[in-house]
C-alpha cells in the first residue's frame, strides 16, 4: 500500500513540474501591457517591449492616457483619438497583438454593435530636440483596419494578432505607433441614447518569433 502511495506521489510531482516548466516558458515569451496605469507600471520591467498610452485632446494633441476608457457621451459619427507608442526592448524578431479585455458580459448589444474601431500600425522614429522634448516621426504603415469595425465584430476581442515586426526591427529600441479611433457609428440605433459602459482594457502584447 505504501508502494502504491508513493507511485501515485511521484506521478503527481511529475506532472505539477511540467505545468510549472509550461507557465514560466510562456511568461519568458510574452509580454503584455494594458491602459491601467498600475498594471503599466507593475510590467514595466518586461524585457519584451514598453508601451506609452495616449489620448487627443480637442486640439488633437495627444496627452497620457489615464485610466480605462469609458463609452459615455458619445455623439453618432464622432470618434475620439487615442495612440500608442511601443517601443522594443530586445532585437529578437517580435509578434504583435492589439486587444480589448474586459469588456462586461452585460453590455448591451446594441451599444456593442454600435461602437467601432479603426487602428492603424506604423514604424516610427525618435527624434529628441535640443531642449530634451521627444517626438516620433511616422515611417511605413504596416497594417490598418478596414474601416470601422463594431465591438460585435471582434473575436475575443482581438483587433489585430500575430503581426509581425521583424521586417522593422533593426535594433534592440525599435519604435512603433498605433493610431486608433473609438466613437459611434453614424446610423447607430436611438435605443443606445443614455448607455454608457467602460471598454475594458485596451491591451497590447508581444512575444518573441520561434
Amino acid at each position: 500500500m505504501l508502494k502504491k502511495f508513493q507511485f501515485y506521489k511521484n506521478i503527481i510531482l511529475v506532472v505539477a513540474s511540467a505545468l510549472t516548466l509550461v507557465a514560466v516558458t510562456f511568461a519568458w515569451f510574452s509580454t503584455t501591457y494594458n491602459n491601467s496605469l498600475d498594471y503599466i507600471q507593475a510590467e514595466i520591467g518586461g524585457d519584451i517591449v514598453n508601451v506609452e498610452f495616449y489620448q487627443a485632446d480637442e486640439n488633437e494633441d495627444y496627452l497620457p492616457l489615464e485610466g480605462n476608457i469609458e463609452l459615455t457621451d458619445f455623439v453618432p459619427g464622432s470618434y475620439n483619438k487615442y495612440k500608442m507608442i511601443v517601443t522594443t526592448k530586445t532585437a529578437d524578431p517580435l509578434n504583435m497583438n492589439f486587444g480589448i479585455s474586459g469588456l462586461p458580459e452585460d453590455m448591451n448589444e446594441d451599444l456593442k454593435a454600435s461602437v467601432c474601431i479603426k487602428y492603424s500600425l506604423m514604424s516610427a522614429s525618435k527624434q529628441t530636440a535640443a531642449d530634451g522634448t521627444v517626438s516620433y516621426v511616422d515611417g511605413t504603415l504596416i497594417s490598418e483596419s478596414n474601416g470601422y469595425v463594431p465591438l460585435s465584430e471582434l473575436t475575443d476581442g482581438a483587433i489585430f494578432s500575430g503581426i509581425s515586426l521583424e521586417n522593422y526591427q533593426s535594433t534592440s529600441a525599435d519604435d512603433f505607433v498605433i493610431y486608433y479611433e473609438i466613437g459611434l457609428s453614424e446610423d447607430s440605433p436611438s435605443t443606445i441614447e443614455g448607455l454608457s459602459s467602460s471598454l475594458g482594457d485596451v491591451k497590447i502584447s508581444a512575444q518573441r518569433i520561434g
